[in-house]
Protein backbone atom coordinates (compact mmCIF):
# COMPACT_ATOMS: atom_id res chain seq x y z
CA UNK A 1 0.00 0.00 0.00
CA UNK A 2 1.22 3.56 -1.05
CA UNK A 3 -0.44 6.70 -0.16
CA UNK A 4 -0.43 8.64 -3.66
CA UNK A 5 -2.09 11.10 -5.65
CA UNK A 6 -3.55 10.72 -9.16
CA UNK A 7 -4.46 13.32 -11.50
CA UNK A 8 -7.29 11.57 -13.87
CA UNK A 9 -9.65 11.43 -16.23
CA UNK A 10 -13.24 10.48 -15.07
CA UNK A 11 -13.39 7.77 -18.01
CA UNK A 12 -16.72 5.67 -16.36
CA UNK A 13 -19.42 5.88 -13.74
CA UNK A 14 -21.60 3.50 -14.02
CA UNK A 15 -19.94 0.62 -12.33
CA UNK A 16 -22.35 -1.12 -9.37
CA UNK A 17 -21.73 0.63 -6.08
CA UNK A 18 -19.72 -1.45 -3.74
CA UNK A 19 -20.25 -2.09 0.19
CA UNK A 20 -17.99 -2.36 2.83
CA UNK A 21 -17.82 -2.58 6.53
CA UNK A 22 -16.05 0.78 7.91
CA UNK A 23 -14.66 -1.53 11.09
CA UNK A 24 -15.03 -4.46 12.62
CA UNK A 25 -16.66 -5.90 16.26
CA UNK A 26 -13.02 -5.64 17.41
CA UNK A 27 -12.67 -2.21 16.37
CA UNK A 28 -10.36 -2.89 13.78
CA UNK A 29 -10.54 -0.42 10.91
CA UNK A 30 -11.81 -1.70 7.06
CA UNK A 31 -12.58 0.21 3.80
CA UNK A 32 -10.04 2.64 2.09
CA UNK A 33 -8.11 -0.51 1.05
CA UNK A 34 -7.73 -1.75 5.16
CA UNK A 35 -8.89 -5.00 6.12
CA UNK A 36 -8.59 -6.60 9.43
CA UNK A 37 -5.84 -9.22 10.27
CA UNK A 38 -8.58 -11.95 10.50
CA UNK A 39 -11.97 -11.87 9.37
CA UNK A 40 -14.63 -12.01 11.79
CA UNK A 41 -17.31 -14.37 12.66
CA UNK A 42 -20.41 -13.90 11.09
CA UNK A 43 -22.28 -13.75 14.54
CA UNK A 44 -19.74 -10.48 15.20
CA UNK A 45 -20.71 -8.19 12.36
CA UNK A 46 -22.89 -5.70 12.85
CA UNK A 47 -24.75 -5.54 9.48
CA UNK A 48 -26.19 -1.52 10.83
CA UNK A 49 -22.79 -0.18 10.10
CA UNK A 50 -22.60 -1.38 6.29
CA UNK A 51 -21.79 1.58 4.44
CA UNK A 52 -21.98 2.32 0.21
CA UNK A 53 -19.14 3.40 -1.81
CA UNK A 54 -18.81 4.37 -5.08
CA UNK A 55 -16.97 2.71 -7.81
CA UNK A 56 -15.64 4.58 -11.48
CA UNK A 57 -12.62 3.94 -13.78
CA UNK A 58 -10.06 6.80 -14.26
CA UNK A 59 -7.59 6.82 -16.99
CA UNK A 60 -4.18 9.37 -17.32
CA UNK A 61 -5.74 12.51 -18.47
CA UNK A 62 -6.03 11.83 -22.73
CA UNK A 63 -4.20 14.88 -24.45
CA UNK A 64 -1.98 16.09 -21.72
CA UNK A 65 1.25 17.02 -23.23
CA UNK A 66 4.72 16.50 -22.27
CA UNK A 67 5.28 19.75 -20.98
CA UNK A 68 2.13 20.19 -18.83
CA UNK A 69 2.89 16.89 -17.10
CA UNK A 70 6.56 18.05 -16.35
CA UNK A 71 5.13 21.04 -14.99
CA UNK A 72 2.32 19.10 -12.23
CA UNK A 73 4.29 16.70 -11.87
CA UNK A 74 2.78 12.50 -11.40
CA UNK A 75 2.14 9.89 -13.20
CA UNK A 76 -0.63 7.38 -13.46
CA UNK A 77 -2.33 4.79 -15.39
CA UNK A 78 -6.26 2.86 -15.83
CA UNK A 79 -7.76 2.25 -12.40
CA UNK A 80 -10.86 2.10 -10.73
CA UNK A 81 -11.40 4.28 -7.83
CA UNK A 82 -13.17 3.56 -4.75
CA UNK A 83 -14.90 7.06 -3.29
CA UNK A 84 -16.09 6.72 -0.11
CA UNK A 85 -17.45 10.14 -0.50
CA UNK A 86 -20.75 9.95 -1.71
CA UNK A 87 -21.64 13.44 -2.48
CA UNK A 88 -18.21 14.24 -4.11
CA UNK A 89 -18.50 10.91 -6.29
CA UNK A 90 -22.12 12.50 -7.31
CA UNK A 91 -20.76 15.10 -8.66
CA UNK A 92 -17.66 13.71 -10.85
CA UNK A 93 -19.10 13.17 -14.20
CA UNK A 94 -17.20 11.47 -17.20
CA UNK A 95 -14.59 13.52 -19.11
CA UNK A 96 -14.04 15.75 -15.52
CA UNK A 97 -10.44 16.07 -14.48
CA UNK A 98 -9.28 15.95 -10.88
CA UNK A 99 -6.95 15.02 -8.49
CA UNK A 100 -6.83 12.11 -6.75
CA UNK A 101 -5.45 11.06 -2.96
CA UNK A 102 -5.77 7.88 -1.69
CA UNK A 103 -4.39 4.49 -0.80
CA UNK A 104 -3.13 2.63 -3.73
CA UNK A 105 -3.44 -1.00 -3.54
CA UNK A 106 -3.48 -4.09 -5.79
CA UNK A 107 -6.69 -6.04 -6.02
CA UNK A 108 -8.48 -8.65 -7.71
CA UNK A 109 -10.92 -7.43 -10.45
CA UNK A 110 -13.13 -9.72 -11.99
CA UNK A 111 -12.41 -8.68 -15.98
CA UNK A 112 -14.65 -9.42 -18.65
CA UNK A 113 -12.77 -9.85 -22.33
CA UNK A 114 -14.42 -6.51 -23.83
CA UNK A 115 -13.35 -4.92 -20.44
CA UNK A 116 -9.41 -5.66 -21.20
CA UNK A 117 -9.94 -3.43 -24.24
CA UNK A 118 -12.15 -0.71 -23.09
CA UNK A 119 -10.53 2.63 -23.25
CA UNK A 120 -8.77 4.35 -26.21
CA UNK A 121 -6.97 6.38 -23.86
CA UNK A 122 -4.19 4.34 -21.88
CA UNK A 123 -2.44 1.10 -22.50
CA UNK A 124 -3.91 -1.50 -20.00
CA UNK A 125 -4.63 -4.22 -22.42
CA UNK A 126 -4.85 -8.08 -22.02
CA UNK A 127 -5.68 -10.93 -24.41
CA UNK A 128 -8.46 -13.05 -22.71
CA UNK A 129 -10.66 -14.98 -23.89
CA UNK A 130 -13.15 -15.53 -20.93
CA UNK A 131 -13.84 -13.63 -17.85
CA UNK A 132 -11.28 -13.88 -15.30
CA UNK A 133 -9.58 -12.23 -11.82
CA UNK A 134 -6.70 -10.17 -12.23
CA UNK A 135 -5.09 -8.05 -9.72
CA UNK A 136 -5.33 -4.32 -11.11
CA UNK A 137 -4.02 -1.05 -9.36
CA UNK A 138 -7.03 0.50 -7.05
CA UNK A 139 -7.39 3.45 -5.60
CA UNK A 140 -9.52 4.01 -2.19
CA UNK A 141 -9.50 8.00 -2.29
CA UNK A 142 -9.31 9.81 0.94
CA UNK A 143 -9.28 13.71 -1.21
CA UNK A 144 -10.33 14.40 -4.30
CA UNK A 145 -10.18 17.74 -6.06
CA UNK A 146 -11.73 18.43 -9.57
CA UNK A 147 -10.02 20.58 -12.01
CA UNK A 148 -12.74 22.46 -13.71
CA UNK A 149 -11.58 25.54 -15.56
CA UNK A 150 -8.04 24.57 -16.60
CA UNK A 151 -5.02 22.39 -15.78
CA UNK A 152 -2.66 25.49 -15.68
CA UNK A 153 -3.33 28.63 -15.05
CA UNK A 154 -1.96 31.99 -16.17
CA UNK A 155 -2.06 36.15 -16.08
CA UNK A 156 -4.44 37.44 -17.58
CA UNK A 157 -4.09 40.18 -18.80
CA UNK A 158 -0.11 40.01 -19.15
CA UNK A 159 2.16 43.03 -19.04
CA UNK A 160 3.64 42.69 -22.77
CA UNK A 161 1.63 40.67 -25.09
CA UNK A 162 1.84 42.61 -28.45
CA UNK A 163 5.51 41.30 -29.31
CA UNK A 164 4.69 37.57 -28.02
CA UNK A 165 2.00 37.89 -29.89
CA UNK A 166 3.35 38.54 -32.67
CA UNK A 167 6.51 35.96 -32.46
CA UNK A 168 4.22 33.42 -31.42
CA UNK A 169 2.48 33.81 -34.58
CA UNK A 170 5.44 33.95 -36.63
CA UNK A 171 6.90 30.70 -34.93
CA UNK A 172 3.59 28.50 -35.90
CA UNK A 173 3.66 30.26 -39.49
CA UNK A 174 7.22 29.12 -39.79
CA UNK A 175 7.31 25.95 -38.21
CA UNK A 176 4.07 24.25 -39.18
CA UNK A 177 2.00 26.88 -41.90
CA UNK A 178 4.66 27.20 -44.62
CA UNK A 179 4.57 30.88 -43.54
CA UNK A 180 1.25 31.53 -43.84
CA UNK A 181 0.65 34.41 -41.07
CA UNK A 182 -2.90 34.62 -41.34
CA UNK A 183 -3.53 30.96 -41.08
CA UNK A 184 -1.71 30.90 -38.04
CA UNK A 185 -3.66 33.74 -36.53
CA UNK A 186 -6.64 31.67 -36.91
CA UNK A 187 -4.92 29.00 -35.21
CA UNK A 188 -4.01 30.90 -32.54
CA UNK A 189 -7.98 32.02 -32.15
CA UNK A 190 -9.27 28.58 -32.53
CA UNK A 191 -6.58 27.45 -30.08
CA UNK A 192 -8.01 29.51 -27.22
CA UNK A 193 -11.62 29.21 -27.77
CA UNK A 194 -13.91 28.09 -25.27
CA UNK A 195 -18.07 27.45 -24.25
CA UNK A 196 -19.00 30.45 -22.67
CA UNK A 197 -22.28 29.44 -22.59
CA UNK A 198 -24.86 26.50 -23.43
CA UNK A 199 -27.93 28.56 -23.20
CA UNK A 200 -27.94 31.00 -25.38
CA UNK A 201 -25.24 28.61 -27.07
CA UNK A 202 -21.82 30.93 -26.95
CA UNK A 203 -19.86 27.49 -28.32
CA UNK A 204 -16.23 27.79 -29.38
CA UNK A 205 -15.62 28.05 -33.37
CA UNK A 206 -14.55 25.11 -35.04
CA UNK A 207 -11.71 26.02 -38.03
CA UNK A 208 -11.31 23.92 -41.04
CA UNK A 209 -7.49 24.84 -42.78
CA UNK A 210 -8.66 24.22 -46.36
CA UNK A 211 -6.01 23.25 -49.29
CA UNK A 212 -3.80 21.48 -46.63
CA UNK A 213 -2.15 19.08 -48.66
CA UNK A 214 -2.14 15.42 -47.38
CA UNK A 215 1.07 13.95 -46.51
CA UNK A 216 2.11 10.53 -45.54
CA UNK A 217 1.55 8.46 -42.53
CA UNK A 218 3.42 11.08 -40.26
CA UNK A 219 1.49 13.84 -37.81
CA UNK A 220 1.06 17.65 -39.38
CA UNK A 221 4.38 19.25 -38.01
CA UNK A 222 0.98 21.89 -36.39
CA UNK A 223 0.41 18.46 -34.40
CA UNK A 224 4.16 18.78 -33.03
CA UNK A 225 3.80 23.23 -32.41
CA UNK A 226 0.24 22.71 -30.62
CA UNK A 227 1.47 20.00 -28.63
CA UNK A 228 4.57 22.78 -27.48
CA UNK A 229 2.18 25.32 -26.27
CA UNK A 230 -1.50 23.79 -25.22
CA UNK A 231 -1.42 21.67 -22.15
CA UNK A 232 -4.00 19.12 -23.45
CA UNK A 233 -4.20 18.57 -27.40
CA UNK A 234 -4.60 15.31 -29.31
CA UNK A 235 -4.58 14.40 -33.24
CA UNK A 236 -7.14 12.19 -34.65
CA UNK A 237 -5.65 11.12 -38.39
CA UNK A 238 -8.90 9.84 -39.89
CA UNK A 239 -8.67 7.02 -42.58
CA UNK A 240 -11.40 4.71 -44.19
CA UNK A 241 -9.76 1.67 -41.90
CA UNK A 242 -9.97 4.12 -38.84
CA UNK A 243 -13.36 5.32 -39.16
CA UNK A 244 -14.92 1.89 -40.02
CA UNK A 245 -13.44 0.52 -37.17
CA UNK A 246 -12.63 2.57 -34.43
CA UNK A 247 -15.14 3.79 -31.41
CA UNK A 248 -15.30 7.75 -31.23
CA UNK A 249 -18.03 7.42 -28.89
CA UNK A 250 -18.25 5.61 -25.73
CA UNK A 251 -20.40 2.47 -25.54
CA UNK A 252 -21.80 0.62 -22.71
CA UNK A 253 -21.52 -3.15 -23.11
CA UNK A 254 -21.52 -5.61 -20.81
CA UNK A 255 -22.43 -3.44 -18.25
CA UNK A 256 -19.22 -1.49 -18.85
CA UNK A 257 -18.62 1.65 -20.50
CA UNK A 258 -15.75 1.83 -23.59
CA UNK A 259 -14.69 4.67 -24.44
CA UNK A 260 -14.66 6.25 -27.66
CA UNK A 261 -11.85 8.50 -29.43
CA UNK A 262 -13.71 12.04 -28.54
CA UNK A 263 -14.36 11.04 -25.15
CA UNK A 264 -11.57 14.09 -23.96
CA UNK A 265 -11.46 15.94 -21.18
CA UNK A 266 -12.81 19.68 -21.29
CA UNK A 267 -10.53 22.08 -23.10
CA UNK A 268 -8.44 19.62 -25.06
CA UNK A 269 -7.37 21.01 -28.49
CA UNK A 270 -8.48 18.49 -31.63
CA UNK A 271 -6.65 18.29 -34.35
CA UNK A 272 -8.51 16.51 -37.57
CA UNK A 273 -6.53 15.21 -40.21
CA UNK A 274 -8.68 13.91 -43.59
CA UNK A 275 -5.53 13.29 -45.67
CA UNK A 276 -5.75 9.45 -45.04
CA UNK A 277 -9.01 8.97 -46.20
CA UNK A 278 -9.17 7.76 -50.07
CA UNK A 279 -11.97 6.11 -51.83
CA UNK A 280 -13.95 3.27 -50.57
CA UNK A 281 -16.95 2.27 -48.90
CA UNK A 282 -18.16 3.72 -45.13
CA UNK A 283 -19.92 1.12 -42.92
CA UNK A 284 -22.68 1.77 -40.45
CA UNK A 285 -19.59 2.37 -37.45
CA UNK A 286 -17.99 4.97 -39.92
CA UNK A 287 -21.21 6.79 -40.52
CA UNK A 288 -21.97 6.63 -37.02
CA UNK A 289 -18.39 8.17 -36.02
CA UNK A 290 -18.76 10.84 -38.55
CA UNK A 291 -22.15 11.77 -37.02
CA UNK A 292 -20.43 11.89 -33.59
CA UNK A 293 -17.76 14.17 -34.94
CA UNK A 294 -19.93 16.32 -36.58
CA UNK A 295 -22.46 16.85 -33.27
CA UNK A 296 -18.70 17.85 -31.18
CA UNK A 297 -18.13 20.83 -34.62
CA UNK A 298 -21.58 21.85 -34.26
CA UNK A 299 -23.31 21.42 -30.67
CA UNK A 300 -20.24 20.55 -28.70
CA UNK A 301 -22.21 17.35 -27.33
CA UNK A 302 -21.31 13.33 -27.71
CA UNK A 303 -23.73 10.77 -27.46
CA UNK A 304 -23.43 8.36 -25.22
CA UNK A 305 -24.51 4.77 -26.43
CA UNK A 306 -26.32 2.63 -23.41
CA UNK A 307 -28.77 -0.43 -24.31
CA UNK A 308 -31.71 0.39 -25.53
CA UNK A 309 -30.86 4.43 -25.16
CA UNK A 310 -28.18 7.15 -25.75
CA UNK A 311 -27.85 10.57 -23.65
CA UNK A 312 -26.09 13.31 -24.98
CA UNK A 313 -22.75 14.76 -22.71
CA UNK A 314 -21.66 18.40 -22.96
CA UNK A 315 -17.96 18.81 -24.35
CA UNK A 316 -15.73 21.96 -24.69
CA UNK A 317 -13.27 20.64 -27.35
CA UNK A 318 -11.20 23.00 -29.91
CA UNK A 319 -11.36 22.00 -33.32
CA UNK A 320 -9.12 22.19 -36.14
CA UNK A 321 -9.83 20.51 -39.51
CA UNK A 322 -7.01 19.88 -41.89
CA UNK A 323 -9.06 19.71 -45.37
CA UNK A 324 -7.02 18.70 -48.54
CA UNK A 325 -10.14 20.37 -50.54
CA UNK A 326 -11.64 23.96 -50.74
CA UNK A 327 -13.49 22.10 -47.70
CA UNK A 328 -13.86 19.61 -45.30
CA UNK A 329 -15.25 16.61 -47.28
CA UNK A 330 -17.38 15.35 -44.32
CA UNK A 331 -17.96 18.38 -41.97
CA UNK A 332 -19.18 21.63 -41.73
CA UNK A 333 -16.73 24.00 -39.66
CA UNK A 334 -17.80 27.43 -38.50
CA UNK A 335 -14.83 29.14 -40.12
CA UNK A 336 -12.54 28.07 -42.80
CA UNK A 337 -9.25 29.74 -43.87
CA UNK A 338 -7.88 28.95 -47.08
CA UNK A 339 -4.06 28.09 -46.67
CA UNK A 340 -1.08 29.39 -48.87
CA UNK A 341 2.10 28.11 -47.72
CA UNK A 342 5.17 29.14 -49.37
CA UNK A 343 6.57 26.64 -52.29
CA UNK A 344 8.22 23.70 -51.12
CA UNK A 345 7.16 24.19 -47.40
CA UNK A 346 7.71 21.37 -45.09
CA UNK A 347 3.70 20.68 -43.80
CA UNK A 348 4.94 17.69 -42.37
CA UNK A 349 7.89 16.48 -40.34
CA UNK A 350 8.75 14.90 -37.13
CA UNK A 351 8.76 16.67 -33.96
CA UNK A 352 12.55 16.66 -33.74
CA UNK A 353 12.56 18.55 -36.47
CA UNK A 354 10.50 21.75 -35.46
CA UNK A 355 12.67 24.28 -34.27
CA UNK A 356 11.79 25.15 -30.79
CA UNK A 357 12.32 28.27 -29.21
CA UNK A 358 14.21 29.66 -26.15
CA UNK A 359 13.27 28.44 -22.72
CA UNK A 360 11.75 32.12 -21.95
CA UNK A 361 10.44 32.66 -25.35
CA UNK A 362 8.72 28.99 -25.24
CA UNK A 363 7.21 29.95 -21.92
CA UNK A 364 6.23 33.53 -22.73
CA UNK A 365 4.31 31.76 -25.62
CA UNK A 366 2.47 29.30 -23.46
CA UNK A 367 2.08 32.15 -20.98
CA UNK A 368 -0.07 33.81 -23.63
CA UNK A 369 -1.90 30.97 -24.85
CA UNK A 370 -3.04 29.79 -21.41
CA UNK A 371 -4.10 33.13 -19.76
CA UNK A 372 -6.13 33.38 -22.93
CA UNK A 373 -7.76 30.38 -22.44
CA UNK A 374 -8.87 31.05 -19.36
CA UNK A 375 -9.74 35.24 -19.22
CA UNK A 376 -12.68 37.10 -19.92
CA UNK A 377 -13.26 39.82 -22.01
CA UNK A 378 -15.80 42.39 -21.35
CA UNK A 379 -17.74 44.68 -23.44
CA UNK A 380 -18.92 48.14 -23.11
CA UNK A 381 -21.62 50.54 -23.68
CA UNK A 382 -19.62 52.62 -26.34
CA UNK A 383 -18.23 49.52 -27.93
CA UNK A 384 -21.92 47.62 -27.99
CA UNK A 385 -23.20 50.77 -29.14
CA UNK A 386 -20.62 51.02 -32.11
CA UNK A 387 -21.27 46.76 -32.89
CA UNK A 388 -25.05 47.79 -33.52
CA UNK A 389 -24.70 50.71 -35.63
CA UNK A 390 -21.69 48.95 -37.66
CA UNK A 391 -24.62 45.99 -38.11
CA UNK A 392 -27.38 48.04 -39.40
CA UNK A 393 -25.27 50.17 -42.00
CA UNK A 394 -23.63 46.88 -43.43
CA UNK A 395 -27.22 45.34 -43.53
CA UNK A 396 -28.58 48.35 -45.26
CA UNK A 397 -25.89 48.50 -47.67
CA UNK A 398 -25.47 44.24 -48.48
CA UNK A 399 -28.90 42.31 -47.84
CA UNK A 400 -27.38 39.05 -47.15
CA UNK A 401 -25.70 40.20 -44.06
CA UNK A 402 -27.45 38.12 -41.18
CA UNK A 403 -27.80 38.25 -37.52
CA UNK A 404 -25.26 34.92 -37.77
CA UNK A 405 -22.51 37.40 -39.43
CA UNK A 406 -22.77 39.66 -36.32
CA UNK A 407 -22.59 36.62 -33.80
CA UNK A 408 -19.74 35.36 -36.06
CA UNK A 409 -18.19 38.50 -35.93
CA UNK A 410 -18.71 39.28 -32.67
CA UNK A 411 -16.95 35.67 -31.57
CA UNK A 412 -13.90 36.33 -33.59
CA UNK A 413 -13.55 40.08 -32.12
CA UNK A 414 -14.13 38.39 -28.56
CA UNK A 415 -11.12 36.16 -29.50
CA UNK A 416 -8.76 38.65 -30.80
CA UNK A 417 -9.12 40.57 -28.18
CA UNK A 418 -8.69 37.51 -26.10
CA UNK A 419 -4.99 37.09 -27.80
CA UNK A 420 -4.20 40.46 -27.26
CA UNK A 421 -4.49 39.89 -23.55
CA UNK A 422 -7.46 42.97 -23.35
CA UNK A 423 -9.69 42.59 -20.37
CA UNK A 424 -11.87 44.53 -22.71
CA UNK A 425 -13.55 44.81 -26.16
CA UNK A 426 -12.50 48.14 -27.88
CA UNK A 427 -14.02 49.69 -31.03
CA UNK A 428 -10.40 49.57 -32.20
CA UNK A 429 -9.81 46.01 -31.41
CA UNK A 430 -13.33 45.06 -33.11
CA UNK A 431 -12.57 47.07 -36.45
CA UNK A 432 -9.22 45.30 -36.48
CA UNK A 433 -10.84 41.86 -35.61
CA UNK A 434 -13.64 42.80 -38.46
CA UNK A 435 -11.07 43.76 -40.95
CA UNK A 436 -9.46 40.60 -40.48
CA UNK A 437 -12.48 38.43 -40.47
CA UNK A 438 -13.11 39.97 -43.93
CA UNK A 439 -9.60 38.89 -45.19
CA UNK A 440 -10.04 35.38 -44.41
CA UNK A 441 -13.32 35.81 -46.32
CA UNK A 442 -11.51 37.38 -49.37
CA UNK A 443 -9.54 34.61 -49.67
CA UNK A 444 -11.88 31.58 -50.09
Amino acid sequence: RALVRFRAMVQDTTPSPEMYLPHTAAGSLCGWGLHADAAAADDDVDYSQIRECSVLWAVSVPGETEWCRAELGGDGEHTPEFLYDLDAAHRLQPTDVATFVGILTREPYVLHPSRCRRTAHCSFRLDLEAETSADVPTLHVLFVRTHEQSLLTRPYPSAHPPPVRQQLIEWIAAEALGGDLDAAEWVLLASIAKVQSRTPALLPPSLTLAHFPAGDQAPPALAHVLAQLLPLSCTLPLSLAALNAARFAPESEDEDLHAGALQLPRGCSLLVTEGGVREGTLVERGLANLRALQDVLSAQTLAYRFPFSQFAFPTDLRCIVLSEGAQSAFFRTDLSVALRPAAGARLYKPAADVATPPPATLAAFRDLVVGAQTGKVHVGETTAEHVQQDFVRDRQQDAAVTSEDLIRRMTVAKLYALSLHAPELTVDIWERAKAFDERRRARL
